[in-house]
């Protein structure tokens, strides 16, 4: 009997880039399957709430995310660009958001034909990787 779990996966969380390989070699040694549920960023949800955060916070967040990177041993560089965009001058986030919500329906529609952590996994290495710049453009 197949042991299944729910995995909240966000586009814009390089976390997420990083945990994904693992979850894919979970599936494949053990009997377990992801019920994917991908989820809007909180700069999406809520695009006051890193108005409201302590200001350390992103250097806080870079150095552990590169840290996290180098432990797990996959190559990451920030999203080129953002799947969230933001109002650099205002550093507030507009409610058009062609890329995260592209990827999140995407994502959706992946996960509806059984293919949900595959295409995460493919997806993420492509936005978080660094592999490829100006990841929205072309095929």
């Amino acid at each position: 009997m197949t042991l299944k779990y729910d995995l909240y996966w966000s586009f814009r969380s390089p976390y997420s880039y990083l945990v994904t390989p693992r979850l894919v070699a979970l599936e494949r040694t053990y009997d377990v399957e992801a019920t994917v549920r991908v989820v809007y960023p909180i700069a999406v949800r809520q695009p006051d709430f890193f108005a409201h955060s302590d200001r350390l916070w992103f250097t806080y967040f870079a150095v552990d995310v590169f840290r996290s990177a180098e432990f797990v041993g996959l190559p990451f560089a920030w999203a080129s660009p953002d799947p969230v965009v933001m109002d650099r001058q205002t550093g507030t986030y507009p409610k058009e958001q062609p890329y995260i919500h592209r990827l999140t329906r995407l994502g959706q529609a992946a996960t509806e034909r059984g293919k949900g952590l595959a295409f995460l996994d493919e997806v993420s290495r492509v936005i978080w990787s660094g592999q490829v710049k100006n990841w929205h453009e072309g095929d």
